[in-house]
C-alpha cells in the first residue's frame, strides 16, 4: 500500500478552494492507487471558530465531500480527510471534529475526535462534542487505527483525561496508525511532537503516520514537518517544515529506513515562521502591498527584512518620519537599510506638525503638555501618517513592536501600535537582535546595517532618551518577562537561565514585582493591539486571556 502525505496550506472558511487543493493532491497520486492522507479539519481550515454557525457552512462542506468521494470512484486509492461532522444524537454540542475515509466513490468510515483541547490557543469544546465511535477501519486488507491531534497528546502526561484513545487502540492488532493534525508551531514544538508520536508507536507496536498542515492562519503558523515513525518510534520519513509538500512512501518500506529528525535552531524557526506567517496573513486578507514606519531602530529594521523576504521588495514601502529628537542616524540608517533591501523609502518630517500639536494643546487646555503627552503626540502623528498612506494606496500597515515592549506597555496606543499585523509581537527584544544577526548571516552580508544593531535602544521621543531610562536592560527584562508570562511552560534549562540572569542582575523583589505590575496594567493596551505572529509557548492574544478590569495579586 502506498501512503501519500498531503502537507497543504489551507484558507479558513474557503471550503471550495480547500477541496480543490485536496483533489489536486489526490490526482497527482491517483494513478498509483495510494491512500491520500490530509490534515485535521482540512476541508474547513483550522480553526474555523464561529464560522461553523453560518447557515450554509455545513451544506457547502457536504457538497465538496461528495465531489471528493466521486473522484475516488473507479480507483483503488482513497482519501483520509479532516472535516466537521454533525452530531445526530440530540445531546451535547451539535458538531464533531472528525475525519472520513473516502473510497470507491463513497464515504466508508467516519471517526470523531475524542480529546478536545481547551488550553493555550485551543478552544475546541466551544464548538465540538467529544467522540465515542470506533477509531479503526479496514482498507484493502489492512487494519488502520486513527487519531486526531490531541488524541495522541494524552501520552505527554501534561493533562489528565477521562479517556485514553491510544490505550483504546492498544486492545487491537493494527497494521498502521494515522494521526491527522493541525498543530501550530512554537519554540520546542517540533521535538515535542516527535517524542509524543514515538511513544504512541512504542505503546501500540505499530508504525504511525503523522500529517500536519502548513501555513499561517491569523496569529497561528503551522509548520507541517509531517513524518512517519516505525514501530520502534524511529523517524523513517519526514517532510520539510514551513513548505507545502506532497510525498509518497510504500508502507512496506517503513521498517527498513531511518531518517535524521528534522530540527531548527531558535533564530531559524523565528525567521521561517514569521516570514510564512506574514506572507499568508497579508495574502489571505487580500492585500498585496504593505507600509512600515522605519525609525532606524532594530525592530523596524528586522520587520522590514522579514516582510521583504515574505512579500518582495516591490510590494514594500517604508516611511521615515524624524522629529526634533531624532538622531541623524535614524534617517541615515533607514536609508542604508532600505537600499540594502531594495525597498522604497519615503521621507516625511513630523517637526512642524509636532509644534502645531503642542500649540493647539496649550490653547485648548491653558497648560503646557506633559513630557508623556509630548512623547505620545509624536508617535500618534507617525501612526496617522502611516494610516493615511494605507488609506490612499491600499497598503496594510505592519506594526513593529516586540514582546518585551508590549509586555510592559512601552508603546503608544493609536501611534506605533497602529497596524493590521505585528510580526515581532511574540519575540523578546534579545530574540529580535539574534534574528537580525541570523538575517545577516543568512544573506552573507550586512543587510541590516551594523550601526542599527549596535546602537543603544531608544524611542527618540525626548532629548537623549534611552529605553534603559525607563526599563531594566533588555537581557534582564526579558528573563523577568519570560519567567512571569511563560514560567510554567519553560523546561528546566530555560527556567534556570532566567533565574540565573535575574539573580546576577542584583534586582530585588520589589523591583521585579514592579515589572510584573507593568505587565498586568498593560493588558488594556494589548487588547487593542494588532494580531501577532505566535512563536512562543505562551503568547498574548489567543494564548493568554486575562480580564482588563481586574485586580491582580501584584497590584
Amino acid at each position: 500500500m502506498k501512503l501519500i502525505l498531503a502537507q497543504l496550506n489551507y484558507i479558513v472558511g474557503d471550503i471550495e478552494g480547500n477541496a480543490l487543493k485536496i483533489l489536486q493532491a489526490y490526482e497527482t497520486g491517483r494513478s498509483e492507487d495510494g491512500l491520500l492522507i490530509c490534515s485535521e479539519l482540512a476541508l474547513t481550515g483550522y480553526y474555523p471558530q464561529d464560522l461553523v454557525y453560518q447557515t450554509d457552512f455545513l451544506s457547502r462542506q457536504d457538497k465538496m465531500l461528495a465531489m471528493l468521494a466521486e473522484a475516488t470512484e473507479g480507483y483503488m486509492g482513497g482519501m483520509v480527510v479532516g472535516m466537521i461532522a454533525r452530531n445526530e444524537s440530540g445531546t451535547g454540542k451539535r458538531l464533531y471534529n472528525a475525519l472520513v475515509v473516502l473510497q470507491n466513490g463513497q464515504q466508508t468510515f467516519e471517526y470523531h475526535k475524542r480529546l478536545l483541547p481547551t488550553y493555550n490557543v485551543f478552544d475546541e469544546a466551544r464548538h465540538f462534542k467529544s467522540g465515542e465511535n470506533s477509531a479503526i477501519f479496514n482498507y484493502r486488507g489492512f487494519r488502520i487505527g486513527v487519531l486526531i491531534c490531541e488524541d495522541a497528546w494524552v501520552q505527554s502526561g501534561d493533562f489528565v483525561y477521562a479517556h485514553d484513545p491510544v490505550k483504546a487502540l492498544a486492545n487491537h492488532t493494527l497494521d498502521l496508525v494515522i494521526s491527522l493534525n493541525a498543530s501550530p508551531s512554537n519554540l520546542g514544538k517540533l521535538k515535542e511532537r516527535q517524542i509524543i508520536i514515538s511513544k504512541v508507536a512504542n505503546e501500540l507496536d505499530v508504525p504511525v503516520v503523522y500529517v500536519n498542515q502548513v501555513g499561517g492562519n491569523d496569529e497561528l503558523v503551522f509548520d507541517g514537518a509531517s513524518f512517519i515513525v516505525n514501530r520502534q518510534g524511529q523517524i523513517v520519513f519526514q517532510l520539510t517544515a514551513f513548505e507545502e509538500q506532497i510525498a509518497a512512501i510504500e508502507l512496506n518500506k517503513i521498517e527498513h529506513s531511518v531518517a535524521v529528525p528534522y530540527s531548527l535552531n531558535d533564530s531559524e524557526l523565528f525567521y521561517r515562521q514569521t516570514v510564512l506567517g506574514i506572507k499568508d496573513y497579508v495574502q489571505k486578507c487580500g492585500f498585496s502591498q504593505v507600509v512600515i514606519g522605519s525609525s532606524g531602530g532594530i525592530d523596524s529594521a528586522v520587520t522590514l527584512a522579514i516582510c521583504t523576504e515574505a512579500l518582495g521588495a516591490e510590494n514594500m514601502t517604508a516611511i521615515t518620519m524624524p522629529s526634533p529628537f531624532s538622531s541623524k542616524g535614524s534617517v541615515d540608517d533607514s536609508r542604508d537599510l532600505c537600499e540594502n533591501l531594495g525597498v522604497k523609502l519615503l521621507f516625511s518630517s513630523i517637526a512642524e506638525e509636532f509644534e502645531l500639536a503642542k500649540k493647539q494643546f496649550e490653547q485648548m487646555t491653558g497648560e503646557v503638555p506633559s513630557s508623556l503627552t509630548l512623547e505620545n503626540i509624536q508617535a500618534r502623528i507617525r501612526g496617522r501618517k502611516l494610516m493615511e498612506y494605507s488609506n490612499h494606496y491600499g497598503a496594510l500597515v505592519v506594526s513593529t513592536g516586540n514582546k518585551s515592549e508590549m509586555s510592559v506597555g512601552y508603546a503608544t496606543l493609536y501611534g506605533d501600535m497602529n497596524g493590521g499585523i505585528n510580526p515581532l509581537g511574540d519575540l523578546y527584544k534579545m530574540e529580535v537582535y539574534a534574528l537580525a544577526h541570523y538575517i545577516n548571516q543568512k544573506a552573507e552580508k550586512n543587510v541590516i546595517p551594523l550601526d542599527i544593531i549596535v546602537k543603544a535602544p531608544s524611542a527618540e521621543l525626548s532629548e537623549n532618551q534611552r529605553d534603559s531610562d525607563s526599563l531594566p536592560d533588555y537581557p534582564i527584562l526579558d528573563a523577568i518577562l519570560k519567567r512571569y508570562i511563560e514560567g510554567d511552560l519553560l523546561d528546566s534549562v530555560e527556567s534556570q537561565l532566567c533565574t540565573d540572569t535575574i539573580k546576577q542582575s542584583g534586582m530585588i523583589e520589589n523591583e521585579i514585582a514592579k515589572i510584573h505590575r507593568m505587565v498586568d496594567n498593560a493588558e488594556f493596551k494589548r487588547r487593542q493591539a494588532p494580531p501577532i505572529i505566535r512563536v512562543q509557548k505562551r503568547s498574548f492574544g489567543m494564548g493568554r486571556r486575562l480580564p482588563v478590569a481586574a485586580i491582580s495579586r501584584r497590584s
